[in-house]
């Protein structure tokens, strides 16, 4: 029996048994699983637990998108699956596994002090909805003398320990409408300690929310919960290479996070990932101010791609304390400190010091001048509270710039808007910045690029129906967007032959099947932030 057959034919081997075990299990009516009910026999020390919905409705949802490629693709996927992992067993899953099958539940629980060389002990808890089902399909794979059973008791529940013919071995045991499963039978033990009494992960305070709510997403598919985000990240890091452990300031940073919890589901608009996580205390207020947005209104509703925020100045610093103690991320900063000091500027005051206001990029279609080869220009705009050191870098910018060869600047006066332009001989401008108020500077890339950032567009990027499809529904007060239009971005692409070369049939096919994503955060009170991701898809 191959690996893939192993966790099923464990399940097989448990609830194979006499004619008892038929008579009490016929009367067992279907139940369906959920996280809470399944933490409750995880140990209340795990330190991350996820679980995967029986979701029907969510399926059934998601089923309305999609194209054909991608129905196609999943098509294959099934069979593929079913001839490469099932077929040699004479498995059907529809017939098989899926009545029986209910939610599945991952946790990682710290392992004691000599217990294994890994840090954590992984277990599995499968939610059987019918043991009369699982009974049939125990019975159909009863009697494979390719995997080795040894039986013994714990607390007076039967634990299996199975062996495949390759060496691999698992723990499994029956608790109640569970199937719990564990490379160590410690992690087994642990879970029948909770099922019989000991304090579970569902008891701890703020669980049961976190775990039902799923984070506020409809038609969940998914809920990932970190009740000890730090335990995590330390247990995981703890046996890296010297090198690259985590940094002080990096380990102060995870201190801070109390819990997290993830949620994944389905709604009109396609697939939702919303995360919410729990401070210990409050960050400093810069951190966690709120966008206005107003930039995103000078860009044009040609924008396949934008990001927005605030205070550049303050997620600088931010990565040069992190980089304190981390000799890769040490490493980076100074190679960044150099290149920026090699054309005679200070990247911490004379670049990064002065970006503390909003800022907005865009990834702009354009097929005019210059952008006419490419297809696609850039623009950004940035606001400042210290214009005189900005102007300063651009001076020092201006100065290399024409130290090129075929390159000359050249100044003019649109309106009220003084614009400096970066030109080359035989191709015209291809870069231009100005100011378009006391604190607000604008660069493009690509002269029709500059033309279209000095004024503000009849028809533009926000309120347009692409970016409200794809933004609409995600929290207006934020701390900036992620927009990108993949509709236009693949239009964009596929005018590249090498793009299908490079890019396997099977992602262009995923690709395809997506309208636009959207990104956001916001922060509900001052130790709650909320994370939400949307993925539009194609509706068939």
């Amino acid at each position: 029996m191959k690996k893939s057959h192993f966790l099923i034919a464990g399940a097989a081997i448990i609830a194979a048994g006499s004619i008892a075990t038929y008579l009490y299990l016929r009367n067992v009516a279907a139940k369906v699983s959920n996280p809470l009910n399944s933490a409750q026999i995880v140990p209340e020390s795990a330190i991350m637990a996820s679980f995967i919905h029986p979701n029907q409705q969510a399926l059934t949802k998601l089923q309305q998108f999609g194209t054909s490629e991608t129905r196609k693709l999943i098509s294959q996927s099934y069979a593929e699956f079913q001839q490469e992992s099932l077929a040699e067993a004479n498995i059907d899953w529809e017939k098989d596994i899926q009545p029986w099958l209910g939610g599945i539940m991952f946790a990682f629980v710290p392992a004691e002090s000599g217990q294994n060389t890994d840090p954590v002990n992984i277990l599995m808890l499968v939610g059987i909805k019918n043991k009369l089902e699982l009974w049939k399909f125990a019975n159909k794979l009863k009697g494979d003398e390719e995997n080795q059973v040894i039986e013994r008791k714990y607390q007076g529940v039967t634990i299996r320990e199975v062996t495949d013919e390759s060496g691999k071995t698992f723990n499994l045991a029956i608790l109640g409408d569970y199937l719990a499963i564990a490379p160590l039978a410690a992690a087994v033990e642990d879970a029948i300690d909770t099922f019989q009494g000991e304090v579970s992960l569902a008891m701890k305070e703020d669980t049961a929310e976190s775990l039902q709510q799923s984070a506020g997403v409809e038609n969940t598919l998914a809920t990932i919960f970190i009740p000890h985000y730090s335990e995590l990240m330390k247990a995981f890091t703890d046996d890296l290479p010297e090198n690259e452990q985590l940094s002080t300031a990096s380990l102060g940073q995870l201190e801070k996070i109390d819990s997290v919890v993830m949620g994944i589901g389905v709604d009109d608009a396609g697939l939702r990932l919303r995360t919410v996580t729990k401070l210990n205390s409050p960050l400093p207020p810069e951190q966690t101010e709120t966008v206005s947005g107003e930039l995103l209104q000078r860009f044009p509703v040609e924008t396949m791609m934008s990001v927005n925020g605030k205070n550049i100045s303050s997620a600088w610093s931010q990565f040069v304390a992190q980089a304190q103690g981390s000799e890769d991320l040490q490493e980076l900063l100074e190679m960044l400190r150099k290149t920026f000091k090699d054309v005679d500027l200070d990247v911490d005051r004379e670049v990064f010091g002065w970006m503390d206001g909003e800022f907005a990029v865009g990834l702009i279609r354009s097929n005019e001048g210059i952008l006419a080869q490419t297809g696609v220009g850039g623009a950004m705009i940035l606001e400042t509270s210290d214009r005189f050191a900005a102007n300063g870098m651009l001076r020092k910018l201006n100065r290399i710039a024409v130290e090129q060869p075929g390159v000359s600047l050249k100044e003019r006066q649109v309106g009220e808007i003084s614009v400096t332009e970066w030109q080359m001989v035989g191709i015209g401008s291809f870069l231009g910045y100005g100011w378009l108020d006391d604190d607000s500077l604008f660069v493009a890339l690509g002269e029709p690029l500059i033309e279209v950032m000095m004024t503000m567009p009849d028809n533009g990027l926000i309120g347009s129906d692409d970016f409200e499809e794809v933004v609409g529904s995600l929290p207006r007060s934020n701390q900036g967007y992620f927009y990108l239009n993949m509709e236009q971005m693949m239009v964009w692409a596929n005018r590249y032959p090498f793009v299908s070369v490079v890019m396997p049939r099977d992602v262009r096919a995923v690709l395809g099947s997506i309208r636009g994503i959207g990104v956001t955060a916001s922060w509900s009170d001052e130790l709650t932030n909320e994370m939400e991701m949307l993925w539009v898809l194609q509706k068939q």
